[in-house]
């Protein structure tokens, strides 16, 4: 049985972390803290068995996990990984790596010869993305899009209101929503150049378009955090037509007129490859700090662009 803790209790451990925690057999909470004690008591007041402490070193020496999973704001990722990491517990810290950038290649830097340390980033794991990338790796591509949008900032202003804090967030869209973009282009076409960026909607931008280039091949995000539906999918368009992977409908639809739909839930990936990479039934699945990190740097080239 793998003893998991948890640091953040709010929105994103409780949609995503906790329901994947109770599918799995192996897989036990152990220990959880928050910066509102009363919000943790309230989500765990009827689960005797997870430890509820104030601080992550007191989980961390009470409960022993052999996990933390880091699911606090991002300017707050940092200390709780590395008290875990010196500890010998492995990580699986939340995107991005820090809100600065300065902190994220510092910590990038520590997270190497240690504990297993991985990122969620989980389109990369999408059951039909292998079957895209074979689709435009066989064809003449033209240009690509990739288009992410959800209600986010209406929606998950209660459980998250420091999305919308440039200290705690770091930044907005293309922060938050942008590295799952790229995450997705960097595993299909490679590191990109970045050519251009706008932003829109605010101190923390809620609208970012970002233009690259693989090698010679353009590509165009667009990215809304303020949509009125949730949408993401990438099209490469090629001489024979377009390849689509919609995301969020779940299928993957080539230029041959082939339709073929998903059967998991791809938010969830990232969490069971790195839980299967830690327990050996998936080596070296787990997101690692340098992927995030490099993710991230185009993130900074992009706001440097857009003079945000």
């Amino acid at each position: 049985m793998t003893r998991v803790a948890i640091i953040g209790c709010g929105r994103v451990a409780q949609r995503y972390h906790l329901p994947f925690l109770d599918s799995r057999p192996d897989l036990e909470l152990v220990g959880a803290c928050d910066r509102n004690p009363a919000r943790t008591a309230e989500l765990f007041a009827n689960e005797p068995g997870v430890w509820m402490g104030g601080s992550v070193h007191e989980v961390l020496a009470r409960t022993r996990p052999d996990v933390l999973a880091v699911c606090t704001p991002n300017n707050e990722h940092v200390a709780p990984a590395l008290a875990a990491l010196e500890a010998g517990v492995a990580v699986l810290c939340q995107k991005p790596l820090a809100a600065d950038i300065d902190q994220a290649r510092q910590f990038a830097a520590r997270t190497t010869g240690g504990p297993l340390f991985g990122v969620n980033l989980p389109y990369r794991f999408h059951e039909l993305l292998p079957a895209f990338t074979a689709a435009v790796r066989a064809s003449e591509i033209t240009s690509i899009e990739f288009g992410m949008g959800n209600p986010g900032d209406r929606l998950w202003q209660a459980f998250t209101p420091w999305y919308r804090d440039p200290v705690l967030a770091g930044g907005g869209a293309l922060l938050d929503l942008g590295v799952h973009a790229l995450d997705v282009l960097v595993a299909v076409f490679g590191l990109p150049a970045v050519r251009s960026c706008a932003v829109s909607g605010g101190e923390v931008e809620e609208q970012a378009e970002l233009g690259l280039s693989f090698d010679g091949v353009p590509a165009l995000v667009r990215l809304d955090r303020a949509a009125r539906t949730v949408t993401m999918a990438i099209t490469a368009h090629t001489t024979e037509g377009a390849h689509v992977l919609d995301f969020r409908r779940g299928e993957l639809r080539l230029a041959d007129g082939t339709v073929t739909v998903a059967s998991a839930r791809p938010e969830l990936a990232a969490l069971t490859a790195f839980y299967n990479a830690l327990n050996g039934i998936e080596p070296g699945a787990a997101v690692p700090a340098a992927d995030a990190l490099a993710l991230q740097e185009l993130v900074v080239t992009g706001y440097r662009l857009a003079g945000a």
